[in-house]
């Protein structure tokens, strides 16, 4: 987003803004959505995978997957 983008967003946000309870429930909306964006974007990328991508294995991000136990009776 560039900066002329912001100045209009944090513009049109202002006008809705009338008590200093709007402002801090608005600061601290704004801060939760920018963090967990951040955040989302860092496993994202640390797990090189996004949501939307297709699988290359059929249970590669439920954890699920056959398993078969060998023991002494068989």
């Amino acid at each position: 987003m560039t900066q002329k983008e912001l100045e209009a967003f944090a513009k049109k946000a202002a006008k809705g803004i009338k008590t200093e309870k709007d402002l801090n429930q608005f600061a601290q909306m704004l801060k939760k959505v920018t963090v967990e964006t951040a955040l989302n974007t860092e496993l994202e990328e640390y797990l090189n995978d996004s949501k939307q991508a297709q699988p290359t294995e059929k249970n590669s991000r439920n954890g699920y997957s056959s398993k078969q136990l060998k023991t002494e009776d068989g």
